[in-house]
């Protein structure tokens, strides 16, 4: 369970990582600078419509969009009729990035959702004009993961973590959302079955959902300040269950194995009656 804890935080770095060497591209870009410079809106979408259609399909960005130095959602592509909000109460990374003039990224939740993020520094001049944002859906991360280890993988929320309200689509028990998983009615089963609450300690142990034993562990989500926001859920099916499985399999076949040399045996007896 370690292990694919480990997996999962590689991945996610990884992950960190190329969202903002995509948001630095864009934000090199002479014409983007001019564009966020002036507030552009129409002029910064005209220039990123192409590579975001592109990088939706063939990279999993899911988020992407230009924020102006005044800490407002100038552009975005995943929404583009919501725009110009003040971000400033609950975007903390975009914030940091103002503030520190440094680029950040981590795992944060928006109005799109949870994502892992990329915020890159727009400067023109020496000065800075905004910040621009990539972000990796996180499902195919999860299911990378499941493929390597064969582990059930969820990420969950907890509303009163966060800050802000998620999204009602999606499924939730209580004051935890499921935002991205392998398998959303296992883990939903999860957390109806037991209650439970995101806390700062690893935990592993066992879990029994319905007729199912599995292993479990549950890690801290932070964002990328730190902060808790909920946790990671991993469940791997337990082997026992399988060897259970399969010994109830060789019980029936010994049955029917026993039932037929039966039934051969009393034919056998009943032809040498005949032939006496």
């Amino acid at each position: 369970m370690r292990l694919v804890g480990t997996l999962l935080n590689s991945s996610f770095d990884q992950a960190a990582k190329f969202s903002l060497s995509l948001a630095e591209s864009f934000a090199r870009s002479a014409q983007i600078r001019d564009a966020l410079a002036a507030h552009d809106r129409s002029r910064l979408e005209e220039l990123s419509r192409d590579p975001y259609l592109y990088l939706s399909r063939q990279a999993n960005i899911r988020i992407f969009g230009y924020h102006s130095k005044d800490l407002r959602y100038l552009l975005r592509m995943h929404r583009p009729d919501q725009h110009g909000d003040d971000i400033s109460s609950f975007r903390a990374m975009i914030v940091a990035a103002n503030r520190l003039r440094r680029a950040q990224t981590g795992v944060e939740i928006g109005i799109a959702g949870i994502g892992i993020r990329g915020v890159a520094l727009v400067e023109q001049g020496g000065e800075l004009v905004g910040t621009a944002e990539a972000g990796l859906e996180l499902r195919p991360l999860l299911e990378a993961v499941k493929a390597s280890t064969n582990a059930e993988v969820a990420v969950v929320a907890a509303t009163s973590l966060s800050g802000i309200a998620l999204d009602p689509k999606l499924p939730a028990v209580g004051d935890l959302t499921v935002m991205a998983s392998t398998d959303e009615a296992l883990f939903s089963a999860l957390l109806r079955a037991q209650p439970m609450k995101p806390l700062r300690d690893v935990e592993i142990g066992k879990r029994q959902i319905g007729e199912g034993t599995y292993g479990f562990m549950a890690q801290p989500l932070v964002d990328f300040s730190g902060k808790l926001v909920g946790m990671i859920l991993v469940l791997k099916e337990e082997a026992r269950s399988d060897w259970r499985r399969l010994m109830t399999e060789l019980w029936v076949i010994a049955l029917c194995g026993g039932i037929l040399a039966f039934v051969g045996f009393l034919m056998l007896a009943h032809r040498r009656r005949q032939d006496a």
